[in-house]
């Protein structure tokens, strides 16, 4: 692995750090009862489920996962990177069951398209730029830039807690990232790769919230009905 990607541990833990912060009063403040739980979101009392559960296991092991793995790699246990590389398979597909049930929870809740948009934004961004790392993952400069970009679709549910604007923090993100190469690699086609889909799937996003909510709200019966 690159000596300049030896700071990826760092950067991972202060993400985890991030989100038990963010999710800190809607969630992990209040283990292990769940009672009486306020979402930050308007400030209205939310019900803990099982589902909920599921959900913030799932995520919390794939953080796990994305800070193990560059450690594995600098102590050059190559073994353990590819075997906990092949469980993340596993993981990423529980975590697209988690991900649909946590939607679709939150969704019967109260029908919410701004919500709803983020998630056609996040969840198909996380899922190909994990499919790229996989499947360069016989090219280590390419695979740990777009594993560090999976990270990006975990900022909007995650600072939306603090009120914050998600996208802008997202492209932050992406300014950090083409930063740090400028002083470092000078790896840009992996980040020029994602950068562009990302653009891509915001711009269809963006037309279907900004300027055709009609179709929106249809993909949003085609998923939950009336």
């Amino acid at each position: 692995m690159e000596k300049t990607y030896r700071f990826l541990p760092y950067f991972f833990v202060a993400f985890f750090i991030l989100v038990i912060y963010c999710f800190y009063q809607s969630y992990f403040g209040e283990f292990p009862d769940f009672q009486g739980v306020i979402s930050p979101i308007g400030n209205v009392p939310i019900a803990i489920t099982t589902v909920t559960h599921f959900h913030a296991l799932i995520i919390i092991i794939w953080l796990l996962i994305l800070i193990v793995q560059p450690i594995l790699i600098v102590q050059k246990k190559l073994e353990w990177h590819r075997f906990v590389g092949k469980a993340s398979y596993v993981v990423v597909a529980l975590m697209v069951v988690s991900l649909l049930l946590i939607i679709n929870q939150e969704q019967s809740r109260e029908k919410s398209l701004p919500v709803f948009t983020a998630n056609l934004l996040d969840v198909p961004v996380f899922l190909v730029f994990y499919g790229l790392a996989i499947y360069f993952r016989r090219k280590p400069a390419y695979h740990a830039r777009f594993m560090v970009m999976s990270i990006i679709p975990f900022i909007n549910p995650a600072v939306a807690r603090l009120l914050a604007n998600g996208l802008a923090v997202q492209l932050g993100l992406w300014l950090l990232f083409f930063g740090v190469e400028f002083f470092t690699r000078k790896t840009y086609k992996p980040y020029l790769i994602g950068l562009g889909y990302y653009v891509f799937n915001l711009a269809i996003v963006a037309y279907l919230f900004l300027g055709n909510q009609e179709l929106l709200n249809q993909i949003w019966q085609l998923f939950f009905g009336n």
